[in-house]
């Protein structure tokens, strides 16, 4: 199912509530954003970090949440040794901080209850972040679980 566009949402501030390591190179991230936050499986938040000299840092990920989790929005965050906002969140975040986010975003591969199934998920890598958020959704609303999961990782190589 596609969405149709939606304008930008703004900026806004979301405090971290919980952290919990899943690998060894992927943290989850809980978030409580001040104003309301509706999201369908599939999409993203950009997150913008800013630095004491006013350097900002913006990236874009995955929700992996349920829409329906209590618990705020979940970002699993996969640690990159060279980059500039995953080593924040893995070295420097801890529960209580507060940092902006903004969205939900993108509407081109979403998954809702209405659009019934059977569905086969494919994915690689970090993108296997937005099927985890369908398969979340799919079960809290009680579907048929006739579902497919197919799911690659790279060699670890770049």
């Amino acid at each position: 199912m596609s969405l149709e566009p939606q304008p930008q949402s703004p900026w806004q501030a979301a405090t971290i509530t919980r952290i919990e390591k899943r690998t060894p190179r992927v943290t989850s991230f809980w978030f409580q954003p001040l104003r309301p936050f509706v999201h369908l499986a599939g999409q993203h938040v950009d997150v913008r970090l800013t630095a004491p000299d006013g350097y900002q840092a913006r990236r874009s990920y995955s929700i992996a949440s349920a829409p329906e989790a209590d618990a705020g929005i979940e970002l699993a965050i996969e640690r990159l040794d060279d980059g500039e906002v995953s080593p924040f969140f893995h070295d420097v975040a801890e529960v209580g901080d507060e940092i902006e986010l903004r969205g939900p975003l993108g509407g081109h591969f979403i998954w809702e209850a209405s659009d019934g199934g059977p569905i086969l998920l494919v994915g690689g890598g970090s993108g296997a972040i937005p099927l985890m958020a369908m398969v979340r959704h799919r079960t809290l609303q009680n579907r048929p679980r006739r579902s497919r999961w197919c799911f690659r990782r790279g060699s670890g190589t770049r």
